[in-house]
């Protein structure tokens, strides 16, 4: 009985340290052109930059890309 209240409580520690999805930043970038992107990670900054690059990909030179939002 000690064993199994042991490895439920080390099972319930590792699963409050793994990071879940719902902690993860999602930005969505437009282009005044229309071309889109979005970025996902773990600090907002870094998802921020990836959705603008991923719209700067598919935006002709003379458009820019604007964040639109973020959760």
């Amino acid at each position: 009985m000690k064993v199994l209240a042991v490895a439920v409580f080390a099972a319930a520690v590792v699963a409050m340290m793994t990071p879940s999805p719902a902690l993860a930043w999602y930005c969505s970038a437009r282009s005044t052109s229309g071309a889109t992107g979005w970025g996902r990670a773990p600090s907002l900054a870094y998802a921020k930059a990836i959705a603008l690059r991923e719209c700067a990909v598919r935006t002709p030179r003379s458009a820019t890309c604007y964040i639109m939002y973020c959760r």
